[in-house]
């Protein structure tokens, strides 16, 4: 068949060719062809030799159609490699190009899959890979020898492989002379073992590479891309969404010629922590293309990037370098990230995501535009240009930004600070949040400061950090006009007072004025104080410690004296362990109470009375001990005296409940006492300042349980000691109500977890009358601590909270005694004691007495 035979077009400008000769003439044909591209399709696997190809001048597919185009063997036994040379047009290869054997008898080395000279432009649609080596080097992949303008363009999207050899493969990609063309991948290039995937081998040779595919290492080497460093070549390294470099990549130590861009249309992420690791010696870190990447990782190296175009996104760990913004940097995290580096340029800056972006720096030279779009962006240091805090966005900070619109929430400070606006501020239904310790004139507190004008309207949120409240003078200054005041600046507070919006302070409320008491005019916006409570209000703060104080439960021994059973007497010869009984006691208390937290500042004293009756049985008794159980009746009366600044007056209730006991007592000396009680209540609540009842009849309901233990520890006959341990929690409640004066009360928390420890000092002694009967008699003294594990009271007074929570730790004493006569058929007992807070000694305190009878048979 004739060469011209085969070069023959076939429909759609198709050509055929089962040789190198047929090959160039079908180059020839297509070139002359009007068609603007062209096909060839091998119909069998040939080799060529050393001589280039014919070069095209139109865009040309060469399709293997599943047959192999490879490169033949010199003289010398090195293999050879298909040559392509530059035209005006180019080369799109298909299927398999594989480089000439090396000859085994003469240790020949692998062909390159093809070599690039001139201005060659080759399209890898297939899989080129460098030719065996079976007793020498694996040829590379494709191998580029280009020394003049404009250079080689490779273009992969398929595979290139350096070739197999003894001992070493080849590279995937060899430029070997100076070249101003590049290198994309989209496909996958591999280093043959041994060896690198893309090698400049010359000191005179740049890389221009475009990464989105997969470039590997070879077996047992880990430099992916390698640069042989020169004085002036360098690495412009550009990676693309999709780019993965499994290796080093090796630039220029000698000269700061490298570049590491990101560029493209897509979405990727960066991990700035492999800079000097894994991409060493790169010099300039530049993000090119209209796509979006995020920068991942903590930087150890200095990279200060330039933003050229699209998004460069800094999400959760850090970047370390300053940024040239002429695009859009975005802030994207979820922690807290602190950037201290400059920000220059005049594009956009955006912070997004949940969480918290600090910035430290001058970038005063930054004029573009801040879009606070989500979670915080916290300004410390100077930010130029313009900035607009949208809806879901924070801005914060004690630094200084400029020309600022409004619409989401601005809080100077980090707590207490100044945040300056260098220019004008907008509001535009956005919120103002200023964190203030609420007290007079010199107050710690937040401020916005504007040098330029206001305008719009702005709410303002005021959050107090722990201030009592004070009678200011000029008011708290929180927001600073440097121009014209046309701002609407509107307090969201906690009520309304005297038809403003006020915010508590204490005792206080605080409402927001433009203009100073000195200076009307002088634009600025000032926190101004009032009193705020009712005189009513202490005596609702103080209502639930006064039912408190009615329900707390006394101990085993102020109930019964003490008793206890040993192993030398039976329960019914006990004295103190009696199988049945019926009993009565009478209790006097005078109490006053400081709490160690109290809304209102109140203080209050309480004189309280309980009679209680009960019955005692014996349940069980073994050799191991008797358990006694109990039930018992008790009325309750309280007069309460409640003081404040507010107002004085009068709370007196009166109670009556049920209770229940069970007792083990052992005959080691350990005992264990449970009770539980439940107690009904009415009260009145009388206003001394008002002169007027505000609640009649307040029914209430208090209940509780306690779990008490000892043990006796004998030192003689007569002396022993008894360590102790009780825990009680008690509940109170009482109806909700409404005063005269429309003030709707209601009780949100009225709970108490008591613990004591103790320890009691005890003295016995024993006898029997004339007629032989036993008589005792005990006197002791305890020791005592008290500790509140809850947090007081918390009363409702239409929407505001009052707090009042009592000293957590107090001390007492405790002496008493009981006598017992007639073969221990009856018994009194009493006793005496006195407590008080330990962190203001004194400040609260309580004392009284109990005394108790009972009849056993």
């Amino acid at each position: 068949m004739s060469l011209t035979s085969f070069a023959t077009p076939a429909p759609a400008a198709t050509y055929s060719a089962s040789s190198q000769a047929q090959l160039n003439a079908a180059i020839t044909a297509a070139n002359a062809d009007p068609d603007p591209t062209a096909t060839i399709q091998l119909t069998t696997s040939f080799s060529v030799s050393s001589a280039a190809l014919n070069s095209p001048s139109k865009p040309i597919t060469i399709d293997t159609q599943g047959f192999t185009l490879s490169g033949s063997v010199d003289p010398s036994g090195d293999g050879l490699a298909p040559l392509f040379q530059g035209g005006s047009g180019s080369f799109t290869l298909m299927g398999n190009v594989v480089g000439g054997e090396g000859s085994f008898p003469l240790r020949g080395e692998g062909g390159s899959g093809i070599k690039l000279e001139q201005s060659a432009s080759v399209i890898n649609n297939g899989t080129i890979e460098g030719g065996f080596g079976p007793d020498n080097d694996g040829g590379d992949g494709v191998f580029i020898d280009v020394s003049a303008a404009p250079g080689v363009t490779f273009i992969n999207n398929g595979t290139v492989r350096g070739g197999d050899g003894n001992p070493f493969g080849g590279n995937g990609i060899v430029v070997a002379s100076a070249t101003n063309g590049a290198i994309v991948n989209t496909g996958t290039i591999y280093g043959g073992d041994w060896s690198v995937a893309i090698f400049a081998n010359s000191a005179a040779v740049s890389l221009n590479l475009i990464n989105s595919g997969t470039i590997v290492s070879g077996p047992r080497e880990e430099i992916a891309i390698l640069l042989t460093p020169g004085a002036t070549n360098g690495i412009t390294l550009e990676l693309q969404a999709g780019s993965k470099i499994f290796g080093e990549v090796v630039g220029n130590a000698a000269a700061a010629n490298d570049t590491l861009r990101l560029g493209g249309s897509g979405t990727d992420s960066f991990d700035v922590s492999e800079i000097g690791q894994k991409y060493r010696n790169f010099d300039t870190f530049e993000k090119t293309g209209t796509g979006t990447w995020s920068l991942i990782g903590t930087g150890t190296v200095a990279t200060d990037w330039d933003i050229q175009d699209g998004t460069l996104q800094i999400g959760d760990g850090s970047v370390i370098g300053d940024i040239t913004n002429n695009a859009t940097l975005a802030f994207n995290g979820s922690d807290v990230f602190t950037f201290d580096n400059l920000i220059f340029g005049n594009g956009t800056i955006r912070q997004l995501g949940s969480g918290k972006t600090i910035l430290t720096g001058d970038n005063s030279s930054f004029a573009g535009n801040t879009i606070v779009e989500a979670g915080t962006l916290s300004v410390n240091g100077i930010l130029g240009g313009t900035l607009d805090v949208l809806a879901g966005g924070r801005l914060q900070g004690t630094g200084q930004v400029g020309t600022t619109d409004n619409a989401g929430t601005i809080a100077p400070g980090n707590s207490i600070g100044t945040l300056m606006v260098s220019g004008d501020y907008t509001g535009s239904g956005g919120t103002l949040e200023i964190e203030s310790v609420l007290g007079d004139d010199t107050s710690s507190t937040d401020r916005l400061v504007v040098t330029g004008n206001t305008s719009g309207t702005t709410n303002v949120k005021v959050i107090n950090l722990g201030g009592n409240g004070a009678q200011t003078v000029e008011g708290i200054k929180i927001v600073d006009v440097g121009g014209t005041s046309a701002g609407s600046f509107s307090l969201l507070g906690d009520y309304v007072f005297e038809g403003d919006q006020a915010v508590v302070g204490g005792a206080y409320a605080y409402r927001l004025f433009q203009g100073g008491v000195s200076i009307p005019a002088d634009g600025d916006w000032y926190l101004r104080s009032a009193l705020l409570y009712a005189p009513g209000v202490p005596l609702y703060e103080a209502y639930a410690g006064v039912l408190q104080s009615l329900n707390e439960f006394g101990t085993l021994r102020q109930r019964t004296g003490g008793p206890e059973v040993d192993d030398s007497q039976s329960a019914d010869d006990a004295g103190n362990g009696p199988a049945r009984a019926v009993w009565t006691r009478i209790d006097g208390m005078h109490s006053h109470f400081e709490p160690e937290t109290s809304t209102t500042g109140t203080e209050y004293d309480v004189n309280s009375w309980t009679l209680q009756a009960g019955v005692d049985g014996m349940l069980h008794e073994s050799g191991a001990g008797a358990l006694i159980g109990g039930l018992s009746f008790h009325v309750d009366a309280a007069s309460a005296d409640v003081s404040s600044r507010f107002g004085k007056g009068d709370i007196d209730t009166t109670g009556y409940g049920f209770d229940g006991t069970l007792t083990w007592y052992g005959n080691s000396g350990f005992y264990i006492d449970t009770q539980a009680g439940l107690t009904w209540y009415s009260s009145d609540l009388k206003s001394s300042t008002l002169h007027a009842t505000l609640a009649d009849d307040n029914d209430g309901f208090g209940y509780g349980v306690s779990v008490e233990a000892g043990q006796k520890i004998a030192l003689s006959n007569r002396w022993s000691l008894t360590p102790q341990a009780q825990l009680a929690y008690s509940s109170v409640r009482f109806d909700d109500f409404t005063d005269q004066y429309r003030g709707a009360v209601s009780l949100d928390d009225g709970d108490s977890l008591t613990g004591r420890l103790g320890i009691s000092a005890d003295y016995d002694n024993d006898w029997r009358d004339a007629f032989g009967k036993i008589g005792r008699s005990k006197l002791y003294g305890i020791a005592n601590l008290y500790y509140d594990f809850l947090d007081g009271s918390d009363v409702d007074v239409s929407g505001t909270s009052l707090v009042s929570e009592n000293q957590t730790l107090w001390g007492g004493l405790s002496m008493g005694g009981s006598l017992s006569w007639a073969g221990d058929r009856y018994a009194v007992n009493g006793e005496a004691f006195a407590r008080t807070s330990l962190k203001d000694f004194g400040d609260s305190s309580a004392f009284g007495v109990k005394v108790g009878f009972s009849v056993k048979w």
